[in-house]
């Protein structure tokens, strides 16, 4: 017996396309002796000759045949690593030359030791983090800390004015480092971007006291929330406490809690429609999104990958799904319009031939622009939510009025196309899909935001579709 092993499935397993490549060139190279198969099947045996002076012993245990898990004696981060998914092209490209042979006692204990694991992740019954109470209260003795610092600051700019001088700007940059340390994420986000604004010589002074403005707004927010949370006297909705939580003291959600707090949704579908990356330059980090839809709910969900800029290679790249993919269990986070959703890597199936997906994705599109650009303006209203939400509704026309291209729907509601780029304009092809389609009425999928000089809320388009077409708006 041997297991059966596909190039999409290689492809699937792969963290990036860097690593797949070099998987590829491991093969070409015959790198890899005493290929091997067990008995039943379900294990893939083998050396590869790499940089150490001993090989490196690699296997593929089958025991879940649709997510196979990788192991090698290598010192990668990466996971899988590039010997792992060369194994299992070895015998995509040449089955033949896999003898039989047993796994290890080593091996077995370690997949008896998953079995079981995945077993409690499977029923809720993981064992939570034990963290030592010193280590928490220490911790939270420098968020206090760090809170004191962060309202000192914000009393001093304010009332000082002119913060955006060299001095000003050189001491928040300081007090953003301390609050690093003291695991205070959003408030770190919030004054690099003060420094960002300071220093864009650009921009007019009129418009980078408006932004700088709102930012020192959304500070003293994430301030006061902070104290709250740390105090255990947070109120209101219980779903966005949870949020905040996250983002205002790096709380960071492991799926056993999530499940706890009821946020596991079981037989989720979902259909990609945009991908997105951009380098948030406040946060030092690459952002990669999935923009998902939820075949059952009609809910944009995200898959969000936060890739630091010194750090990208151990941090895997965010999955695009070219099709449908459906799985048994997924977390969806608490959060505003769109809510992240994560599930265990490879838990995903694709979908492929099952039903008609863009058919059954325009359909769940939301009829008019008013009820989406409510529940953006409604998220406005709390200062930490984010100031951008993303929306699939349906559109009755696309075209120009004077200098700008607007989208209006069936209701006549219209909303002005924005760029957020310089050197790329989805706008652009906006108009350009327009054209394609001719009378058909595409669902469209916007990411709204605020522009800042009018005050007005505007949307960058991502991605149009209709019951036949799916086409991408961005790069």
């Amino acid at each position: 017996m041997a297991p059966s092993v596909a190039e999409e499935l290689v492809q699937k397993l792969a963290p990036d396309e860097a690593t797949l490549a070099a998987a590829r060139a491991l093969v070409e190279e015959g790198r890899f002796d005493n290929l091997s198969v067990s008995a039943d099947g379900t294990w893939l045996l083998g050396e590869c000759r790499g940089s150490a002076r001993e090989p490196y012993h690699v296997s593929a245990d089958f025991a879940d045949p649709a997510n196979p898990t990788l192991r090698c004696t290598c010192a990668s981060r990466k996971q899988p690593c590039k010997h792992g998914l060369g194994l299992l092209l070895a015998h995509v490209a040449a089955p033949d030359r896999f003898g039989q042979r047993e796994p290890s006692e080593d091996l077995q204990i370690k997949r008896e030791k998953k079995a079981a694991l995945d077993e409690k992740k499977r029923t809720g019954a993981a064992v939570p983090r034990k963290v030592s109470k010193a280590a928490q209260d220490k911790k939270a003795a420098a968020q206090r800390e760090g809170l004191d610092a962060l309202e000192k600051l914000l009393v001093e700019l304010v009332a000082g004015g002119q913060w955006f001088e060299a001095a000003r700007l050189e001491k928040i940059d300081r007090v953003a480092r301390q609050l690093s340390d003291a695991s205070l994420p959003a408030a770190v986000h919030l004054l690099r971007q003060l420094v960002l604004i300071g220093k864009a010589k650009d921009t007019p002074d009129e418009q980078r006291v408006t932004h700088s403005t709102e930012v020192l707004g959304q500070l003293w927010a994430a301030l006061q929330k902070a104290r709250q949370l740390l105090e255990g006297k947070a109120s209101g909705d219980s779903a966005e406490t949870d949020a905040l939580a996250e983002e205002l003291l790096g709380k960071t959600w492991q799926m056993n809690e999530l499940r706890e707090r009821g946020y596991m949704r079981p037989n989720v579908k979902l259909f990609e429609l945009a991908f997105e990356r951009n380098d948030d330059e406040a946060r030092q980090q690459r952002v990669e999104v999935s923009d998902l839809l939820d075949l059952s709910t009609g809910e944009v969900h995200q898959a969000v990958a936060y890739r630091p800029f010194k750090g990208l290679s151990p941090i895997p790249e965010q999955t695009s799904h070219q099709a449908p993919v459906s799985v048994s269990e997924a977390a969806v986070y608490p959060g505003f319009v769109n809510r992240r959703i994560r599930w265990e890597r490879g838990g995903e199936q694709p979908e492929n031939g099952s039903g008609r997906p863009l058919e059954k994705a325009y359909g769940l599109a939301k009829p008019d622009l008013k009820s989406a650009v409510d529940a953006f303006r409604d998220q406005l209203q709390r200062p930490l939510a984010p100031r951008e939400a993303v929306v699939f509704v349906r559109a009755r026309s696309i075209g120009k009025a004077g200098r700008m291209v607007v989208i209006e729907d069936s209701t006549g509601t219209r909303i002005e196309a924005a760029d957020k780029r310089s050197d790329y304009s989805n706008v652009g092809n906006l108009v350009r899909v327009a054209g394609m389609l001719g009378k058909d009425k595409p669902a469209l999928l916007l990411r709204l935001f605020v522009r800042p000089q009018s005050n007005t809320i505007v949307a960058l388009p991502l991605a149009a579709l209709t019951p036949r077409h799916h086409l991408r708006l961005g790069l």
